[in-house]
Order: structure tokens, then C-alpha cells, then sequence
């Protein structure tokens, strides 16, 4: 399905948009079950990286199954491209070295990676 979407609304309100790969309610809910148990870390979904001028490649990257994982978007950072995760080693060290267990994203590196970006 497309829609058009006016991403103006995601920087200057703060709209949020979240997809799903078409799972049914009950599979939903029981990842999110596994998630609270600690039984699964939905941060390992995160592969990619991207401020808003590369968020049509992230989606693009999804779609096309480039990336084994999800694709976040910060659209309060304008010039970020598009960057697996692994890639931060060399990008964004200080970002890198707050990544967790197996590469996976954090609140700390989220934290990390708006200080080192936000003015």
C-alpha cells in the first residue's frame, strides 16, 4: 500500500509512524510477552541508523530486505545517512562502544548518538 506522507508533521509536531510486517495481534502480542519475560531483546530488531534525508533509503533498505532488521529514523537530524549499525565503529565510535550485547541498539547509544548530533 502507499500513501503520501507529509514528513514536515514528523519534525515539527513530532508524529510518529511504526509498521509492521503484517503479523496478526496475537503474535504481537506475544513478542511483546517474550520481550517483558526477557526472553527476547527487541533491540536486536534495530540494523540500521538514518536522519530524516536518508529515511526514503532506510525504508527502500526494508522493503528490499538490504537490512536483516529495522531501520530507525531520527528526524530531528537532517544529514545522518543511512548506517548499519556495524558501521558506527568507524562513523561514530564514542556511539559504537555504547552499542549492547551481539551490536544491539541502546538507550545509551540513542543518548550518545543525539549528543554527538543534536546542536
Amino acid at each position: 500500500m502507499r500513501a503520501a506522507i507529509d514528513l514536515r508533521v514528523v519534525v515539527s509536531k513530532g508524529v510518529r509512524f511504526t509498521g509492521t510486517s503484517g503479523s496478526a495481534i496475537r503474535d504481537l502480542r506475544n513478542m511483546l510477552d517474550l520481550a517483558e519475560s526477557g526472553q527476547l531483546d527487541p533491540n536486536l530488531s534495530v540494523a540500521a541508523i538514518t536522519g530524516l534525508n536518508g529515511a526514503k533509503k532506510g525504508i527502500e533498505g526494508v522493503i528490499k530486505q538490504t537490512f536483516a532488521g529495522k531501520v530507525v529514523v531520527y528526524p530531528q537530524i537532517f544529514d545522518f545517512p543511512l548506517t548499519p549499525l556495524e558501521a558506527l565503529k568507524d562513523v561514530l565510535p564514542n556511539v559504537y562502544a555504547k552499542l549492547g550485547p551481539r551490536r544491539s541498539w541502546t538507550v545509551e547509544a540513542e543518548a550518545e548518538f543525539l549528543k554527538e548530533l543534536l546542536p
